[in-house]
């Protein structure tokens, strides 16, 4: 449209007409999809992602879901161990497991139903352990999700009166690659090698 046409329109067809010109416009398929989830979050134009549809078109979410499409993941506690700090006496000769971490994680019972007649999963408590140790220090290897801490055979051997400690952490597992969500607790462990053992409860 040439200079002189602009003259001729009226203002509001002008100032209509600049709008659409400067419209930002979706390139990216990422950018589109986030465009049109904001748009049925608003309006409540869809049904439920992780929920379901009530008759009035609402959301009843699964647990550990939360947003008006159940759209949002949702981890409202951290794992905590147990205790944070433990001695473990075993003899030189151990082939089985050496300690086990206990840890409860808060969405379990309340985030997540549990008792007789709730049969459900309950992703937001679901947790991994990991083991923290020198490098090069191959003694011990730790199940990821039981938290047993187990002699490795393959490893340098115990010697009698020494004490190796190590940090194991549990943490809450990541969904859908959002690391910066993971929410974690630390033990720190000593495990001491007895000359002449004796029975002790490794977790006191």
């Amino acid at each position: 449209m040439e200079g002189s046409s602009w003259a001729c329109l009226p203002a509001y067809l002008c100032l209509l007409l600049v709008l659409v010109a400067s419209a930002p416009t979706l390139t990216d398929e990422d950018d589109y999809d986030d465009y049109v989830g904001l748009y049925l979050e608003d309006d409540n134009a869809t049904g439920c992602i992780n929920g379901l549809a009530e008759e009035d078109a609402s959301c009843v979410c699964h647990p550990c879901w939360g947003g008006v499409r159940c759209q949002s993941y949702e981890d409202n506690y951290a794992p905590r161990f147990l205790v944070h700090a433990a001695t473990a006496v075993v003899p030189e000769n151990i082939t089985g497991s050496v300690y086990r971490a206990w840890a409860t994680d808060g969405d379990l019972g309340l985030t997540c139903p549990v008792g007789l007649g709730h049969i459900t999963r309950c992703p937001c408590a679901a947790v991994t352990y990991q083991l923290f140790a020198a490098p090069g220090d191959h003694r011990f290897a730790l199940h990821h999700t039981t938290g047993v801490l187990s002699r490795n055979i393959s490893g340098a051997p115990l010697l009698p009166g020494q004490s190796y400690t190590y940090k194991l952490m549990v943490q809450s597992l990541p969904k859908r690659g959002r690391i910066q969500d993971l929410q974690y607790d630390i033990l720190d462990l000593r495990i001491y090698i007895s000359p002449d053992y004796v029975t002790i409860t490794p977790w006191t």
